[in-house]
């Protein structure tokens, strides 16, 4: 298996201005996370450990450092395939945020003592 640092900081940089966000995930040797469904697109990047993606019945298993875009909607489950502890990350597909709406003025609420 392939050597190599991923630095959480720069991909979660990339990651926010793509719209997602970043966390990161840690697993035991053998787990799996069966059948998820998500009502947005996820993102997923291995970082350690061997990991075998099953997204709408295909198989993956990306390199490390190799992003897998999980469309919306799509059931996946990921494996721990390694004999080692595996180490993700995952984002999801944030909502757009609302536009900032002007605050009215709080200058009659300011009171000075006298």
């Amino acid at each position: 298996m392939e050597s190599r640092i991923i630095d959480r900081a720069i991909v979660a940089k990339k990651w926010h201005a793509r719209g997602f966000s970043c966390g990161v995930w840690i697993d035991h040797a053998g787990r799996e996370w069966r059948a998820a469904t998500r009502d947005t697109e996820e993102i997923f990047m291995a970082m350690s450990g061997e990991l075998e993606l099953e997204i709408a019945g295909e198989r993956v298993q990306p390199s490390l450092g190799e992003e897998v875009l999980i469309p919306k909607d799509t059931p996946y489950t990921i494996r721990n395939i390694g004999g080692s502890t595996a180490r993700w990350l995952y984002g999801q597909k944030r909502s757009p945020s609302a536009p900032l709406q002007p605050v009215d003025s709080n200058r009659d609420l300011i009171h000075t003592p006298l």
